[in-house]
């Protein structure tokens, strides 16, 4: 279905943004391992229970815009984990969603590059704010654990 994990990270943002859960849920694999953390929710498993929880989100009829920064991609020819900063806004209202940071893992299966695992979680900060040694290109000066 998709050639690349890029192409079904696109995918998975395009859906995301126009509310279209069928096109959200044909980026995901059909498994019942799939995993879905949005922020500040419990972990989400399994195809039925990931697209009750877009149902939901999409519920809601807005149109949502995508700022993507920060992305680092990592991984083999089979599995890849993209990883970056989600800064979403909602065109025509003064509303501007916190950056939530997110790593998305995509699998290749025989049809094509899926996603596997979503796991979203608000950023204390936004990449463009922090410091160079805290974006991954040393040790970042505060730890949680």
């Amino acid at each position: 279905m998709f050639k690349s994990s890029e192409d079904a990270e696109d995918a998975f943002y395009l859906a995301f943004s126009l509310g279209r859960l069928e096109d959200m849920m044909r980026v995901w694999a059909p498994h019942d391992d799939i995993v879905c953390i949005h922020p500040g929710g419990p972990r989400l498993t399994g195809v039925h229970n990931i697209h009750q929880s877009w149902a939901q989100i999409f519920n809601d009829s807005l149109p949502r815009t995508f700022a993507l920064r920060g992305r680092i991609v990592s991984g083999e020819a089979t599995q890849r984990i993209h990883m970056l900063e989600e800064n979403i806004s909602v065109p025509g209202t003064t509303f501007i969603a916190p950056p939530v940071l997110a790593t998305n893992v995509y699998r290749r299966l025989p049809g094509g590059w899926r996603l596997v695992v979503h796991h979203a979680s608000v950023a204390p900060i936004s990449l463009g704010k922090m410091h160079p040694s805290a974006t991954g290109q040393g040790t970042a000066h505060t730890r949680l654990h």
